[in-house]
């Protein structure tokens, strides 16, 4: 009803605007053509200025009841006769002033202005007022009309849609109250009955085959929800006893890294006792040796005083090689307090304490950072690599160069030297113990400075590596984590502003 309402409406609405215009546009046809008219019969009249022969022109208008006013002027715009309705004073329907040709509407009246012309020579002018009674008339009837169709449309409208009520909005109402059901209470049982063929009855079988493939899902879904249940419980319990085992796994596994801990332990202790004691009887043999030297030197021949100084350069290094087994067995940073260090003093003071050749410089590139960590370890990396460089440089002029960069997580030291090198077959052997790649009897080395050096690296979760190139010199490189050094940075930090504050 509404639709149809709002549509006749529009309707009409146009149909009376279009009118409206209508009448309008034929009052100025009808009212131009009578001045037209009175016009070309007043000519004479206004050329031999009797104004009376002009009056009884404009008396014609009286045929016209719309017209309630007629003039003719002058071609100076005096007035030369006039006519009024007699329902209206001549003041008041009189146009203030003459205008030019045209036609013109305001609130009361349709004002026409038509000049007289004698052989294309304007001699006056002609001007009519209509009042808007016929417009006015016309646009009450068409209200009228428009809203009695209006009316009598909406009857119609509304006993057709009660008629209509029960072949489509009924059974749209009964698909609704199902689909309410449906939402509120998750019942996908229920169907709604179809009424016709039509649409409507095409969207309630639609609707049912819905309900119905829904149905089958939830059945599905819940015999697949069933069925995931069980195998949860079952792989529950399957996790469970797996728990069990790796709860058993592990307490294996505790109990025997605190068997291997006390294995280390008393290894450890076995060692250092073992080296102790075998340092006792190797100093006994390195004092005897030398008495044997120097008492019965004049006695021996070359070959036996060979022997002797042979015999006490093995027991001096079998008593190094005990003091080194006994470093080695000790090296752990459980038994040792961290601290901050300052590299550029460590390295300095390591370096001082080297005692270099004097052909032998050793340059620090660049600052050093402050690190955390046990300064006796710290100071034995440098000095074993420097140790290392100086003990085997093979040149007049030899350079040991310390540089450091610094990484994302952790800071990269370098120390590179002159030196014979090492061929890249032997990079990995030269960190093994005890492995020297000189004849031993024809140097000091035991083998056990750069092992140590690894073992403390690796401590700190660092690495290191060597990259060398034989005749040219060797490069050792090495990584000590930031973490620590930046957390007690940030702890000095936090301390200072504490202190400020």
């Amino acid at each position: 009803m509404a639709v149809c309402i709002v549509a006749l409406f529009l309707a009409g609405a146009a149909f009376i605007a279009w009118q409206w215009f209508g009448i309008r546009s034929t009052m100025v046809h009808n009212l131009l053509t009578q001045a037209r008219m009175i016009a070309s019969n007043s000519k004479a009249a206004l050329s031999f200025k009797d104004a009376e022969d002009a009056k009884g022109v404009l008396q014609s208008l009286k045929a016209e009841p719309s017209v309630v006013f007629g003039g003719i002027y002058t071609k100076d715009g005096e007035t030369f006769a006039t006519y009024n309705r007699n329902d209206y004073e001549l003041w008041k329907v009189k146009p203030g002033k003459l205008q030019k040709k045209g036609a013109s509407f305001n609130k009361e009246f349709l004002t026409i202005f038509e000049p007289i012309a004698v052989e294309a020579e304007e001699t006056g002018t002609v001007c009519l007022r209509s009042d808007l009674v016929p417009l006015d008339t016309m646009l009450k009837n068409n209200i009228s009309i428009m809203f009695t169709v209006l009316l009598v449309a909406s009857l119609v409208a509304y006993l057709m849609s009660s008629g209509l009520q029960g072949i489509i909005s009924k059974p749209v109402l009964d698909l609704a109250k199902i689909a309410k059901i449906v939402s509120e209470k998750k019942e996908y049982s229920v169907r709604a009955a179809k009424h016709s063929s039509d649409e409507i009855g095409i969207l309630i079988e639609a609707f049912n085959e819905m309900l119905n493939q829904i149905q089958k899902r939830d059945f599905a879904l819940v015999n697949t929800n069933e069925e995931l249940e069980k195998r949860v419980e079952e792989r529950t319990t399957e996790l469970r006893q797996e728990i069990v085992v790796r709860r058993k796994a592990e307490e294996e596994l505790a109990a025997t890294v605190k068997k291997l801990a006390i294995s280390n332990r008393e290894l450890r202790e076995f060692t250092r006792i073992a080296a102790h004691d075998l340092k006792t009887p190797v100093r006994g043999i390195s004092i005897l040796s030398d008495w044997i030297s120097e008492d019965y030197a004049k006695k021996f021949d070359i070959i036996g005083r060979e022997n002797g100084r042979l015999l006490a350069v093995r027991a001096k290094r079998m008593n190094d090689l005990l003091d080194s087994i006994i470093q080695y067995s000790q090296l752990t940073l459980t038994d040792y307090k961290k601290e901050k260090l300052d590299l550029n003093i460590l390295v300095n003071t390591t370096i001082e304490s080297i005692n270099s050749p004097d052909n032998i410089e050793i340059i620090v590139e660049n600052k050093l950072p402050v690190i955390f960590g046990v300064r006796k370890f710290i100071s034995q990396i440098f000095e074993n690599l420097l140790s290392n460089a100086i003990k085997h440089m093979d040149k007049p002029v030899g350079r040991v160069r310390i540089e450091c960069t610094e990484e994302d997580d952790y800071w990269q030291f370098k120390i590179s030297d002159n030196g014979p090198g090492i061929e890249e077959r032997y990079f990995d052997k030269i960190f093994e113990i005890f492995q020297i790649l000189s004849i031993r009897d024809e140097t000091e080395s035991i083998g056990i400075g750069l092992p140590i050096v690894k073992k403390i690296i690796e401590m700190y979760e660092g690495r290191i590596w060597v990259q060398s190139t034989p005749g040219q010199g060797s490069t050792f490189f090495f990584t000590l984590p930031k973490k620590e050094s930046e957390e007690i940075e940030h702890a000095a930090a936090e301390l200072q502003t504490g202190v400020i504050g």
